[in-house]
Parts: structure tokens; C-alpha cells; sequence
């Protein structure tokens, strides 16, 4: 397999896994023979990129971790506002991760839909349920973390399409109205008996920062409810993984390097620790450079040793840098950034670009003493759980 960027098709190529629109309809099917007129409507459509079969893709593991059907599903009933049928699939997706045997979010789970909130929402649900699976959360917890997980930027509705679309740096009155979002949200499900007070927590503090510089709060610690420091993580997570109007993606180990980099005072050192083991630095399908001076693919990963991947040489010979002593000795000294969708990165404006939270004021509504009796209720219920 090979992610192939668009500008980088051939007629010929053939089509590894479906591609869908903003509106979840597929544009293209699996297995699919690539012509000049399906190139230049990709190309049209601004599509960032394919996955293309090669010679290595027999022997990759191509394992979805979520189904088609659900992931469509789950984007229309958010699209919809659908929420009974959200809070339905959320038991969908945790059970179906939960069955996955070595679980992993490799990049390409992430990278199957062309960009959007919703998208998002479903990405981020998928990554705050794997870390809450890690953490040894119930069932009932982990269906609450990821329905709160895909609301949780449910009050983007209620901001203007061009401010949250704007190809460029926000002016001050444009961040404050983002940064009232979570606020937005948290009213929208604040009369929906079916919303839990912890799911609707998570959907209000998931911009909160470890030291207290976050919004819309600004509280610290482990007054952050758990559901919101998990959230808060995946989120950025995800915004940092996809190219976007205002920004490029990156690759990876950038994206995980970033959270390590800011635990402590943007994000919960423990969830960041747990979420990494999840996370693939080599996604299947990367080429790399390994210390013994031979190219070799990433065809599988292994859920806490993601710096040890299996790999193939170019003579199909199968190392596994985990499990294998024999290989040990043996590390990944450089890879292919073909999975970014953007160019020329500079890592400098990650912080600027990537949703990063500012210290802002975005002050609740009239709901503000209600939010407030939830919080307080919220910490109650997790010294509880404790």
C-alpha cells in the first residue's frame, strides 16, 4: 500500500480503499483502476491523496478498527443532529474497538474522509475511546467518553462557516467567537435528559490546559474532569493530523513529539503517556530507513511498541523489531513523509496553527451557574468513582 498524493496519480493505479466526500458519499470505490478524467476530478475536488496497491500491500495488515458503515453512519447522525442516534452508535464504536484485537489508530484511520468537523468529531471520538480503553475505563464509561467525544464540537454549529473556514491567522473578536464554542455546545445539550452531566463536562472544559491558561473555564489539574483531559488530547491530536484551510498537517512522530512536549502545561502527563501506546509513528505502508543501511515497508504495528514495527526488506524478508531478539539491535533511522498531505513544514507554527489553545476569555451564557453546579457535581462524581 502507498499513500499516493493527488499532483503524484497515474492512470493505471489502482484504488486500495474507498474515498468519501464532505457529505459522506463515496467518490470512489476500492479496488478501482485510476483514468486521466478521475485524476483531474480529484485534482479538482482539491482530494489530498489515495492509497494505491503495490507490491508490498498483500502482505500488509489492513485491518479496519471501524467499519464503513458505522463511520457513515455515525457522520450523518452528528451532520443531522440525530443525538439518540449518536448515543447509539457511540455503543456501536466502543464495542467494535473493544473487539479489536491489537488495538491500534494507525494514520490511515484517520485520513479516509475529506476534511471536515464531522470527520473530526468521529476521529477524535475513536481516539479519546482507545485511550479510555487503555485506561481500563467500563463499558458504560467508555459509551459515555466517546458520545461526549463526538459532541464535543457540537457548538461549531452556531459559528460563522467563514471565521471557522478562514485560510489565515484569526483577529482577536474572531478567536473569542471560536472560543465560544464549548459553551455553545454545552447549552445545545444541556436540556437533552439523555446527555449525562459528565458527557456534557467534556464537551465544555475539552479546551482546558493542565496549568490553567486554557478556556472557557481556566481550571487547572484535576479540576478538569477526566472525560475533558481525554478529549482535549485526542482533539489536538487529530487537528494536528490533517491539513486544513489555515494550516498543513504533520506527520506523526511530530504530532506525538508535540503532546509530549506540552504535557504538564497544556495536557495531563498520565493520559498522554497511556494515549502514545495507541498511536502509530510509522503507519503501514511508510518506507523506511533502517541502521543497517536496507530500505524496508512498515507492514503491521504493535499497540505499546510503536517504535518497533514489523517491516519488510526489499526482498520480502519479515523482521519484527519487537518480538524478534535477532533484531534487537537494529533501529529506523529515517522514513518517508508521504502520508502528509501538505509540503515544506515548519514545525515553528505548530503551536499557531494547529488549534492550539490561547488563555481567552469566552464567558458562558446565562447557563454559567449551571455549568458551575455540574462541575462541582462532576468532581463529586469522580471522587466517587475513585
Amino acid at each position: 500500500m502507498k499513500y499516493v498524493q493527488s499532483g503524484a496519480l497515474k492512470p493505471g493505479m489502482i484504488s486500495l480503499k474507498s474515498i468519501y466526500d464532505k457529505r459522506g458519499v463515496c467518490l470512489l470505490a476500492a479496488n478501482h483502476e485510476l483514468t486521466a478524467g478521475i485524476i483531474k476530478q480529484l485534482m479538482i475536488m482539491e482530494f489530498p491523496g489515495l492509497y494505491i496497491y503495490d507490491e508490498y500491500s498483500e502482505y500488509e495488515d489492513l485491518t479496519e478498527i471501524l467499519d464503513e458503515k458505522t463511520r457513515l453512519e455515525a457522520m450523518n447522525a452528528l451532520k443531522t443532529m440525530n443525538i439518540d442516534r449518536v448515543l447509539y452508535l457511540s455503543t456501536e464504536i466502543t464495542e467494535q474497538l473493544l473487539s479489536v484485537e491489537e488495538l491500534m489508530i494507525d494514520f490511515k484511520d484517520l485520513k479516509i474522509y475529506h476534511n471536515d468537523t464531522y470527520a473530526h468529531s468521529l476521529n477524535v471520538a475513536m481516539l479519546a475511546t482507545t485511550c479510555g480503553i487503555g485506561l481500563g475505563m467500563n463499558n458504560y464509561d467508555l459509551q459515555e467518553l466517546c458520545a461526549s467525544a463526538m459532541l464535543h464540537d457540537i457548538g461549531k454549529r452556531g459559528i460563522n462557516r467563514e471565521i471557522l473556514d478562514k485560510p489565515g491567522k484569526l483577529t482577536p473578536e474572531e478567536r473569542e467567537i471560536i472560543n465560544q464554542h464549548p459553551a455553545i455546545g454545552y447549552n445545545m445539550m444541556y436540556d437533552n435528559p439523555a446527555i449525562t452531566t459528565r458527557a456534557r463536562m467534556g464537551i465544555l472544559l475539552h479546551h482546558e490546559n493542565w496549568d490553567g491558561s486554557g478556556y472557557p473555564r481556566g481550571i487547572q489539574g484535576d479540576r478538569i474532569p477526566l472525560y475533558a483531559r481525554i478529549i482535549h488530547v485526542a482533539d489536538v491530536y487529530d487537528a494536528m493530523c490533517q491539513k486544513r484551510a489555515y494550516k498543513e498537517d504533520y506527520d506523526p512522530k511530530e504530532c506525538v513529539e508535540y503532546l509530549m512536549a506540552n504535557s504538564g502545561t497544556m495536557f495531563d502527563l498520565h493520559i498522554v503517556e497511556n494515549f502514545i501506546h495507541y498511536l502509530t509513528i510509522y503507519p503501514v505502508g511508510t518506507d523506511v530507513m533502517l541502521s543497517t543501511g536496507q530500505k524496508a515497508r512498515v507492514i503491521k504495528n504493535r499497540a505499546k511498541s510503536v517504535l518497533r514495527p514489523v517491516v519488510m526488506l526489499e526482498d520480502k524478508t519479515i523482521l519484527d523489531l519487537a518480538k524478534d531478539r535477532n533484531t534487537y539491535n537494529i533501529t529506523i533511522v529515517g522514513y518517508d513523509k508521504v502520508f502528509l498531505e501538505g509540503k515544506d513544514l515548519e514545525p515553528a507554527e505548530v503551536e499557531e496553527s494547529a488549534d492550539v489553545e490561547e488563555s481567552a476569555e469566552s464567558g458562558l451564557n446565562s447557563d454559567s451557574e449551571l455549568a458551575d453546579s455540574e462541575l462541582d457535581l462532576e468532581s463529586g462524581l469522580e471522587s466517587e468513582a475513585d
